[in-house]
C-alpha cells in the first residue's frame, strides 16, 4: 500500500511527490531512484530539514520557540511557588495561631501533624488527577485549553487561601492548587517538548526543573521578608502568589497552539499556520516539508500499531511504548526517590526540627544553591547526556542521604548541625545536577508523538501518587506533636537511601540515552528492540545515510 505525501526541500524550487514501499522503493517525481540515492531519498524525508544543524546554530536559530518554552515557565514557577508554600508556611508564627488545633504544652497552640499529613495527601490526590485531566484536555481540546484550566485551578486556589479561617479551608485550599499543578504537569511539558527544536530540546526542557526551582526560591524570599518584617502576617506571602500568577495569564493568551495537536487532528491549515507562527522568519523553514515529516511520523507510529484509531491509555502500555512510559516513570521517579519530599517541601519544618538555627535563611540558601546547579545543568544534560546524570545522581544520592541520616543520630552540636546543613546542601547540588531538570527532560521526551500527552500525564500522574505517599508520611516521620507523630528527624533519610539506589538499578536497566536524538530514531531503536542501555551506541537510519552526525 502506498502513502503519497507532498514534500518541499528548501534547497529545490519543486514540490516532488515521494511515494515509499516499505520504506524501500521510492519514486521521486515519478522516476525511480536506484541504490544509496534511493534509500538517503526515504530516510532525507522522514525527519525535519533541520536535523543537522549543531545546537550552537539552533539556539542562534530558533529563538522564537525558546522564547514560547521561557513563557511556558511562568506556569512551573507557579508550581514551584505553590508546591513550597505550604511547608514554609508550617513555621509561621500567625499560620500556626490561625490553623493550629492542639496544645504545645506551653499554653499556646500547635499544629496537628496529622492535619499536615491530610493537607499534602489531598494536594498531591488533586495533582494527580490533574496530571490525568491535563492529557485529556490536551489530547482533545488542545494544549492551550489545558494552560487556562491550570490557570483557573491555581487562581480558584489562591482565592480560598486568602479567605480560609480553619484548618478545613486551607485543605479546601490544597485541593484547588493541587488540581492547578497537575494540570499544568499534564499541559506544560507536552507543549514544551512539541514546539522545542531537538539539538537544544534538552536545555529548554531542563528550564522546566529550573523554573520550579525559581519559584520556590521566591516563596523562601517571601517568607523571609514576612518571618522579618510582620512575623504573624502569613497572609502577605499568600498575597505574593499574585506576582507570579499574574504574568503568566498573559502569557498564557500569547502562546500559540501546538502545532503536533492539529496535526494530530488532521487540520493542515491550522497547523502550517501554528508552525508559521512559531518559526516565523526562519531563512529556508518551509511548512509543507515540516508538515510532511509529522505526518509521516504519525502514520507510520499508527501502522506500527496496527490501527487507526484515537489514542487511549492503555497504548501507552502495549508493546515497546510500556518500556517508554516507566522509563520516564523511573526516571521522574527518581525525584521522590532520593529524598526530595523531605528536603524541598517541607525544608523549613526540617530545619527546624534538625535543630539548625534561623531555619529561613537556611531555606534561601539552598535554593540559591539549587537554581545555580540547575543552570549548569543545562549544559551538561547536552554534554554529559540524561542517563549519565540519573545513574551518577542515584548513587550520590544513597550515598548523602546515608551521611544525612548518621548526622540524626549522633549528639545534636553546633558543629554537628553546621556539618548537616552543609550536606544538604551537596545533597541539593547533586539532585539539581541529575535529577531536578532531567527527570522532567525524559518524562517529555521518551514518549512517541502521538502518545505525548496521555504518556507524560501517566509520568506525571505516577509521581503525584509517590508524593501523596512520601508527603503524608514525611511530616509524620518528622513532626514531634499530634497523633502518628514519629519524631525521627534527619534518621528519616536512611529510608531514602534504600530508595535511591534501588531507584539507580532500575534506571540503568530501563532508562535509555536520548541526548541529540529526534523522535522518528527513538520510535526506531524501540521498534527494533534495542536495550536501553545500549541505545547510546546504536547507529540510527538517519546516521548511517549521513544526514546526521551521531554523538556518543
Amino acid at each position: 500500500m502506498h502513502d503519497q505525501v507532498a514534500i518541499a526541500p528548501p534547497e529545490v524550487d519543486f514540490k516532488g511527490d515521494v511515494t515509499k514501499d516499505d520504506g524501500i522503493n521510492v519514486l521521486v517525481n515519478d522516476q525511480p531512484q536506484d541504490g544509496t540515492t534511493n534509500r538517503i531519498n526515504v530516510i532525507e524525508h522522514e525527519e525535519s530539514a533541520f536535523v543537522g544543524m549543531s545546537r550552537m546554530q539552533s539556539l542562534k536559530i530558533f529563538w522564537r520557540p525558546t522564547l514560547y518554552c521561557y513563557m511556558c515557565a511562568f506556569s512551573v514557577v507557579m508550581n514551584g511557588y505553590q508546591d513550597s508554600l505550604p511547608g514554609g508556611l508550617l513555621a509561621n508564627l500567625g499560620f500556626i495561631k490561625q490553623f493550629g488545633t492542639i496544645s504545645d504544652g506551653e499554653g499556646g497552640v500547635a499544629l496537628d501533624a496529622q492535619h499536615i499529613s491530610v493537607w499534602s495527601g489531598v494536594a498531591y490526590v488533586a495533582q494527580f488527577t490533574g496530571c490525568l485531566l491535563g492529557g485529556v484536555i490536551s489530547d482533545r481540546f488542545g494544549r492551550k485549553t489545558g494552560m487556562h484550566a491550570l490557570t483557573l485551578g491555581y487562581g480558584l486556589g489562591v482565592i480560598v487561601e486568602m479567605v480560609a479561617k480553619n484548618w478545613k479551608h486551607w485543605l479546601a485550599a490544597k485541593l484547588f492548587t493541587g488540581l492547578g499543578g497537575g494540570l499544568a504537569q499534564g499541559t506544560i511539558l507536552s507543549y514544551m517538548n512539541e514546539i522545542a527544536p531537538a539539538q537544544i530540546r534538552g536545555y529548554l526542557l531542563s528550564t522546566y526543573g529550573a523554573a520550579y526551582a525559581v519559584g520556590q526560591l521566591f516563596i523562601a524570599i517571601a517568607l523571609q521578608i514576612v518571618d522579618t518584617t510582620d512575623p504573624e502576617g502569613y497572609l502577605k506571602a499568600v498575597y505574593s502568589e499574585w506576582v507570579v500568577l499574574g504574568p503568566w495569564i498573559i502569557m498564557s493568551f500569547l502562546l500559540p497552539e501546538s502545532p503536533w495537536h492539529y496535526a494530530r487532528q488532521g487540520r493542515e491549515d491550522l497547523t502550517k499556520k501554528s508552525l508559521g507562527r512559531i518559526y516565523k522568519g526562519i531563512s529556508g523553514y518551509d511548512a509543507d516539508r515540516e508538515y510532511a515529516v509529522m505526518v509521516m511520523e504519525l502514520e507510520r507510529e499508527k501502522e506500527a500499531r496496527h490501527t487507526n484509531k484515537q489514542t487511549s491509555w492503555k497504548d501507552i502500555l502495549i508493546g515497546p511504548n510500556l518500556k517508554r512510559t516507566f522509563a520516564g516513570v523511573c526516571a521522574l521517579g527518581m525525584q521522590n526517590w532520593v529524598g526530595s519530599s523531605v528536603v524541598f517541601n517541607y525544608t523549613t519544618y526540617f530545619f527546624q526540627q534538625a535543630g539548625i538555627p534561623q531555619p529561613f535563611q537556611a531555606n534561601v540558601i539552598v535554593f540559591c544553591i539549587l537554581i545555580g546547579a540547575n543552570i549548569v545543568s543545562f549544559y551538561l544534560v547536552e554534554r554529559a547526556g540524561r542517563r549519565t546524570l540519573i545513574l551518577y545522581g542515584g548513587a550520590a544520592s544513597a550515598v548523602l542521604c546515608v551521611v544525612i541520616g548518621v548526622m540524626g543520630v549522633i549528639e545534636q552540636t553546633t558543629s554537628s548541625q553546621s556539618a548537616s546543613l552543609a550536606v544538604i546542601c551537596i545533597w541539593v547540588v547533586v539532585y539539581a545536577l541529575s535529577f531536578a531538570g532531567t527527570g522532567w527532560l525524559l518524562a517529555g521526551e521518551i514518549s512517541t508523538p502521538r502518545l505525548r500527552a496521555k504518556t507524560s500525564s501517566f509520568i506525571a500522574a505516577t509521581n503525584a501518587i509517590a508524593g501523596t505517599l512520601y508527603n503524608t508520611t514525611v511530616p509524620l516521620m518528622l513532626g514531634t506533636d499530634g497523633a502518628g507523630a514519629r519524631g525521627w528527624g534527619l534518621k528519616t533519610l536512611f529510608m531514602f537511601a534504600i530508595l535511591s539506589a534501588v531507584g539507580t538499578v532500575l534506571c540503568y536497566f530501563l532508562v535509555p540515552e536520548t541526548k541529540g536524538r529526534t523522535f522518528n530514531e527513538l520510535d526506531e531503536m524501540y521498534e527494533a528492540g534495542i536495550p536501553p542501555r545500549n541505545m547510546k551506541k546504536h547507529i540510527t537510519r538517519i546516521e548511517e545515510a549521513g544526514l546526521k552526525v551521531h554523538s556518543a
